[in-house]
């Protein structure tokens, strides 16, 4: 039994990094009403048994992870009283999960008043990803009302043994050849900061939420499709042109993940499939934005179709040195989910999802875009404190809606004329100049 590529990266990172809880997603649900916990219990217990990832542990051997599933068993709960959610939150998401010896999900029952509760449902990311939600979701309703639950026809473990006859010998040498042609000579974004990079990244990170409004989201559809480009492809390249504009840099590689969830019977499962890729887009001769979107388009197109070279072979193909004060590639990423987040659903309780804080953040800058049911899209900018002030992020921000509304207005402008008019981020411009000067 072997680990899937996403497994090992993030097992390894769990080794480097142990005690750390940055690898923990939480789900948390608010529930009003008369809650029935034994049948909320054995609704848990059903997920758990039908999807063996979740009853995994991973154990060392030669160096690599090994996958070991537990037998399916009873999961029991853990009670607590609690005066809020904030409460809960910070006891729970500070505890750390070791992988070798326990199982990656674990879950807390809160009771907040009479008839309020807060369900914390915690899982490793070795064994969740964002889709996976759902799955879980869907299924904790229908275990909750009684109903009987078809068992995945694959498990994960068969994914990844799948996975790794796939990708191995003639056509993981071509996915590789791919991106040490297309990351050659690629250097780190440099970011105008507020305070020096530590000689080691340390992931301290904090979030600035804002929203694009539906009108807007309606704009940047007709402007992608008068250009033969997708939503995200213009978001994306809004985006890019924005740390070109903040960076002074015109080489721009940004980080994006996708989930590979496109082979039959892997839609109900629930699972890390997840892989990092490194779109890079050339800014250079001040083209107009409809000419860089074709550049992101041609770009992306081609990156896209060699998504499958897992991440962590991609680094050691293209990076000779490794910089701990960064991480490796990129500093900056970008990701759009084009669907509505999972509906909270359980029997006729008042359910809603809770907002939970985020963990460290790996990247200097993570800009995560989330289209609603009403159409207007959730931003969430999350950044490096250790770097930015929160005041600088949230210009940033800023500056990223202005020049959206900027390209739709004009989308046959310069990428210079339309980014002439943001302001530069806090203190950032004179200390650019200084270093062009040779000053301090």
């Amino acid at each position: 039994m072997k680990a899937s590529f996403a497994q090992r990266r993030l097992w390894f990172l769990d080794q480097l990094t142990r005690g750390s809880t940055d690898s923990l997603l939480p789900l948390a649900l608010r529930i009003r009403g008369a809650l029935d916990v034994p049948a909320l219990e054995r609704a848990l217990t059903g997920i758990v048994a039908r999807h063996e990832v979740l009853r995994t542990r991973f154990t060392a051997v030669d160096g690599e992870p090994v996958p070991r599933v537990d037998p399916a068993g009873p999961v029991t709960l853990e009670r607590a009283e609690a005066a809020d959610a904030a409460e809960v939150f910070a006891r729970e998401l500070s505890r750390p999960l070791d992988l070798a010896t326990q199982h990656p999900l674990r879950a807390c029952l809160a009771r907040l008043g009479p008839e309020e509760h807060l369900l914390l449902v915690v899982v490793h990311h070795i064994a969740v990803d964002g889709w996976s939600w759902a799955v879980l979701l869907r299924e904790l309703d229908a275990g909750y009302r009684g109903e009987a639950v078809a068992a995945p026809e694959l498990q994960y473990t068969d994914v990844a043994a799948a996975e790794a006859e796939r990708l191995s010998g003639p056509r993981m040498e071509r996915l590789l050849g791919y991106w040490r042609e297309r990351l050659a000579g690629v250097t780190p974004l440099a970011l105008p900061a507020d305070r020096p990079r530590p000689a080691f990244w340390d992931g301290s990170g904090d979030v600035v939420r804002f929203e694009l409004p539906a009108a807007l989201v309606a704009e940047v559809d007709r402007v992608a499709r008068e250009h033969r480009a997708t939503r995200y492809m213009l978001l994306l390249g809004v985006y890019q042109a924005l740390l070109g504009r903040y960076s002074g840099r015109h080489d721009i590689a940004v980080c994006t993940t996708l989930a590979d969830r496109g082979r039959p019977g892997v839609d109900a499962l629930i699972g890390p499939f997840v892989n990092t890729i490194v779109l890079r887009t050339d800014l250079s001769g001040d083209p107009a934005f409809g000419e860089l979107l074709a550049r992101v388009r041609t770009g992306a197109l081609k990156d896209f179709s060699h998504a499958e070279a897992p991440f962590d072979r991609v680094v050691g193909e293209v990076v000779s040195e490794r910089d701990l004060s960064r991480h490796p590639l990129a500093q900056a990423s970008f990701t759009l989910l084009n669907n509505a987040p999972a509906e909270a659903r359980l029997a006729d309780l008042d359910v809603a999802l809770v907002p939970t804080p985020l963990g460290g953040t790996g990247l200097d800058v993570f800009l995560d875009l989330s289209l609603r049911a009403n159409g207007d899209i959730a931003a969430l900018l999350q950044y490096s404190t250790t770097l930015f002030d929160d005041a600088t992020m949230e210009q940033f921000a800023a500056g990223y809606v202005a020049l959206l509304r900027a390209v739709v207005a004009s989308p046959g402008a310069s990428v210079a004329a339309l980014a002439r008019e943001l302001e530069p981020l806090p203190g950032s411009e004179a200390r650019r100049l200084a270093a062009l000067a040779g000053g301090p």
